[in-house]
C-alpha cells in the first residue's frame, strides 16, 4: 500500500507541479564513439570530398521500482544523446505481471516496435538526401506522432499462442492550423510479430500501419502508410527484407518554382534488404534500400506527369569485438539520389567510416 501511494503522490506531484522524492532502483548506461568519416560526393563543388573525425556520446539513467501489487513503473532519461547534450526525459512505463505493458507519454508507433529487424551496415557513413527528396528510405521511414499518447504491448506468446505479440498505439494533441508546417496532430498505429522455428531456422515476420492526421489546413492528404517484413535466422547467418508503402504531408518536399515548399506525398514506396554472417568475434553485414514517391503542391491534384523522386542506397559493414563492450567497425556505402526524374549529385556518392565504440 505504501508504494501505491507513493505512486498516487508522484502522478500528482507531476499534475501540480510538486516535487517528490523516492527511492527506486537506478542504473546508468551509455557509450562513447571514435572514429573517421569520409564522404565523396558526385558534385563537382569544394566541399565535394570531405574527411574528418567523427565522435559521438551517450548518458542515459534509467529508474525503476515494483509496487506491492506486482506492477512495475518505470522511466528514463538521457543527459547526452549522441550529438546532443540536453537532458531528454523519455516518458513513462508501466509492465503489469503479465507480461504486457503501458507507455505513457512520448509513446511512439506500435507499428515499428514490432516490424522485422532487417540486418543493417553498422557505422557512421552516409549522406544525406536533399530536403526536396520525398523518397524516404526504410520501411519505417515515415511517421508521425504528437508526443500526448500512450502504446500497450502485449506480453510473449500472447493470447496462448507461441511466438505472438501485439501492441496498439495512439496520440492526441490540439495543434493549431499552419500553412507552412506539417506536423502531427493525432494518430492510431498498430503492430504484429509471429515467429516460428523449423529446424534449425527461426523465421519472424513483423507487419504495422500508421494512421494519422496534421496540422497543415493546406494538404490534401493525411498519413497512411504500412510495413511488412520477414527475417529468418540460421545459426550465424540472417537474412531479411521488407517493404512499405502509403502516403503523407511534409514540408520538406517539392521546392520547386511552381510548387510551396509544404507539399502532399504520394505513392511512397520503400524496400530494404539485407544479410549478416557473424564468425567469432568478426560480424559482415550488407544492406540494400530503395524508395521512390511522388510530391505535388499541397491540396492540389497530382499530374499525370508528374515524376517521381528516388533514393537508392548499398551498405556493408564489419565489426569486430576487441572485447567485451569494445567494439571496432569499418563501414561503406554508396547513395544515389534523385528529384523528379534528375540526380542529385549534391547528396550522391560514397561514404565510408573507421571507428571504434565502448559501451556499458
Amino acid at each position: 500500500m505504501k508504494k501505491e501511494l507513493l505512486l498516487a503522490t508522484t502522478i500528482a506531484g507531476m499534475t501540480l507541479g510538486a516535487t517528490s522524492a523516492g527511492a527506486v532502483t537506478a542504473s546508468t548506461s551509455g557509450h562513447s564513439k571514435v572514429g573517421i568519416h569520409d564522404v565523396d560526393k558526385d558534385s563537382n563543388t569544394a566541399s565535394t570530398g570531405t574527411m574528418d573525425q567523427d565522435q559521438q556520446a551517450s548518458f542515459s539513467v534509467s529508474m525503476e521500482e515494483t509496487l506491492d501489487s506486482g506492477t512495475k513503473i518505470s522511466a528514463a532519461f538521457d543527459i547526452a544523446d549522441e550529438n546532443s547534450n540536453a537532458i531528454d526525459p523519455g516518458g513513462l512505463t508501466l509492465t503489469f505481471t503479465d507480461g504486457s505493458s503501458l507507455d505513457i507519454i512520448e509513446a511512439g508507433h506500435a507499428a515499428y516496435s514490432y516490424e522485422a529487424a532487417v540486418p543493417g551496415a553498422s557505422g557512421e557513413q552516409g549522406i544525406s538526401a536533399a530536403t526536396s527528396n520525398a523518397a524516404k528510405r526504410g520501411i519505417d521511414g515515415v511517421s508521425g506522432n504528437n508526443a500526448v499518447g500512450f502504446e500497450w504491448a502485449s506480453g510473449a506468446d500472447a493470447m496462448g499462442v507461441d511466438g505472438l505479440s501485439f501492441g496498439f498505439s495512439m496520440s492526441s494533441g490540439d495543434e493549431s492550423n499552419t500553412t507552412s508546417s506539417a506536423n502531427a496532430d493525432s494518430s492510431t498505429s498498430g503492430g504484429v510479430s509471429y515467429a516460428t522455428t523449423t529446424g534449425d531456422t527461426t523465421v519472424t515476420i513483423g507487419a504495422g500501419f500508421v494512421e494519422g492526421s496534421d496540422n497543415n489546413s493546406n494538404s490534401a492528404v493525411e498519413l497512411s502508410v504500412w510495413n511488412l517484413g520477414a527475417v529468418a535466422v540460421n545459426g550465424d547467418f540472417t537474412v531479411g527484407a521488407g517493404v512499405g508503402q502509403g502516403e503523407f504531408s511534409s514540408d520538406q518536399g517539392d521546392i520547386d518554382a511552381a510548387d510551396a515548399a509544404m507539399a502532399d506525398v504520394e505513392e511512397w514506396e520503400a524496400m530494404e534488404a539485407g544479410i549478416s554472417y557473424v564468425s567469432g568475434d568478426l560480424t559482415f553485414t550488407a544492406s540494400y534500400s530503395t524508395a521512390t514517391a511522388k510530391d505535388h503542391q499541397a491540396g492540389t491534384t497530382i499530374a499525370s506527369t508528374e515524376k517521381e523522386d528516388e533514393s537508392e542506397a548499398t551498405s556493408m559493414s564489419l565489426d569486430y569485438a576487441v572485447a567485451t563492450g569494445v567494439t571496432t567497425t569499418i563501414g561503406y556505402t554508396s547513395v544515389e539520389n534523385s528529384h523528379e526524374g534528375t540526380k542529385q549529385t549534391a547528396s550522391s556518392g560514397s561514404s565510408w567510416y573507421i571507428g571504434t565504440k565502448l559501451s556499458f
